[in-house]
């Protein structure tokens, strides 16, 4: 009746945070994309041009089963001639989103040029630099590779007491604008303070995914993105390597999701690349079940059961890992880690640890918009192969468990390893 859902949902992003280009020109030879893109001056008639393209893009493309875009019309009327005053870009896309969240759905947003720019390369400007206030100083807690902090020699764990010659103190904040210099005195362990001076500047955003040992007995992988920095062929050797024990760990605290793809990469090396995980449902197999059915709408979880088409796992390039497995997943766990988290739940009886996830899962793209702004909105639905629409309906976890701050350790990391032992009684 279809072709195969991959053909259904090529190209498609599932959540995305840092997702991949869709239906763009790409950009080589070290030319980035806001160069060859120059947006004209941001000026009333841009944001009118914006808005009449945000209206065509959510009345004839966008699609969730159910959901009628038409209300757009009755917001933005409203709306629009304080809209057209906005001339600040960031501010003017927060508008056009405050109106866009009346829909109550995920994956349908206003991305402003430079937020574009940075989906599309990982491109981003500033330090590069994150920590917290504690005991009189800000201890780092990440520093980004190849950033400014990174080549100005931070390193995690550094407990900076001075930003410009102040004393800090818990309303300091570590941020500066392009080629905004900030001169920091810090501590390293029982050195004597050091000075440096780092200069905010662009640089790429690409958090690795990484295995780590417990016990030497428990594998963790942790999987940071679908998107940018998912890399296949690592992670076919990190589960190669974690073949070997008792039960591996797939870590999807605060991964946003992203590309389908990678999702159907990653759920090949734990299932059966022949077993049906769930369904998207698309404005063409809405409309056949309606025609074949002879109605004039339908339950989205009766049109995924009647549908054909069924998102598989794609066929791994190494040997697929059978032995037992517990996903982790918290609030900011969301999109492809839910569809991941459902399957591996539904399917191989896996513990799901940590807190119910966001509820946030249809599949998306993207429209450009003039002045380089860019629409993202939804194209289909999804529902588990057993029956669950993720869309409003959180992954909840088979061990719940809560995490207050400032509390040592990892304690969802610590459940889930005591749920494999427990599990070898």
């Amino acid at each position: 009746m279809f072709g195969s859902v991959r053909s259904l949902v090529r190209g498609l992003v599932v959540l995305a945070a840092f997702a991949p280009l869709v239906g763009f020109a790409q950009f080589n030879n070290g030319e980035s994309a806001a160069k060859a893109n120059a947006a004209p001056a941001f000026t009333e008639e841009v944001r009118g041009e914006i808005l009449d393209g945000v209206t065509t893009i959510l009345k004839e493309r966008a699609f969730v089963p159910g959901l009628d875009f038409a209300k757009w019309d009755t917001l933005l009327e409203t709306n629009r001639e304080q809209l057209l005053k906005v001339e600040n870009e960031n501010s003017f896309a927060s508008g056009v989103n405050r109106l866009l969240r009346e829909f109550g759905i995920s994956h349908v947003g206003l991305r402003t040029p430079r937020s574009r720019e940075f989906r599309q390369t990982g491109l981003t400007t500033g330090l590069g630099v994150g920590a917290q206030f504690e005991n009189g100083a800000m201890i780092v807690r990440s520093v980004a590779e190849g950033s400014p902090a990174a080549q100005a020699g931070l390193s995690v764990g550094d407990k900076i007491i001075e930003i410009n010659g102040a004393a800090v103190t818990a309303e300091s904040r570590l941020q500066a604008g392009e080629n905004e210099e900030l001169k920091l005195k810090f501590v390293r362990g029982d050195a004597g303070p050091r000075e440096i001076s780092v200069k905010a500047g662009r640089y790429e955003v690409v958090v690795r995914d990484q295995l780590k040992w417990v016990d030497e007995k428990f594998a963790v992988i942790k999987i940071n993105s679908f998107s940018r920095g998912y890399d296949r062929v690592a992670l076919d050797k990190m589960v190669e390597e974690a073949s070997k024990a008792e039960g591996i760990v797939i870590d999807l605290r605060n991964n946003g999701g992203g590309a389908v793809t990678n999702l159907a990469h990653l759920l090949g090396l734990f299932i059966d690349a022949n077993e049906p995980v769930g369904t998207f449902v698309n404005r063409q197999m809405m409309q056949a079940y309606l025609t074949e059915k002879q109605v004039t709408s339908g339950d989205v979880k009766e049109i995924a059961q009647w549908g054909q088409s069924k998102y598989r796992p794609r066929t791994p390039a190494v040997k697929r890992y059978e032995g037992k497995v517990a996903v982790l997943i918290n609030r900011g766990s969301a999109s492809a880690s839910e569809i991941f988290s459902a399957a591996m739940k539904e399917l191989r009886g896996a513990h799901i640890v940590g807190q119910a996830t966001r509820g946030a899962v249809l599949a998306s793209t993207y429209g450009r918009l003039a002045g380089g702004f860019e629409l993202q909105f939804p194209v289909s639905d999804y529902v588990t192969i057993k029956g669950q629409r993720l869309e409003g309906d959180p992954v909840t976890p088979t061990i719940d468990v809560q995490v207050t701050r400032g509390v040592e350790g990892d304690p969802v990391l610590d459940a889930a390893i005591k749920a494999f032992q427990g599990s070898q009684s």
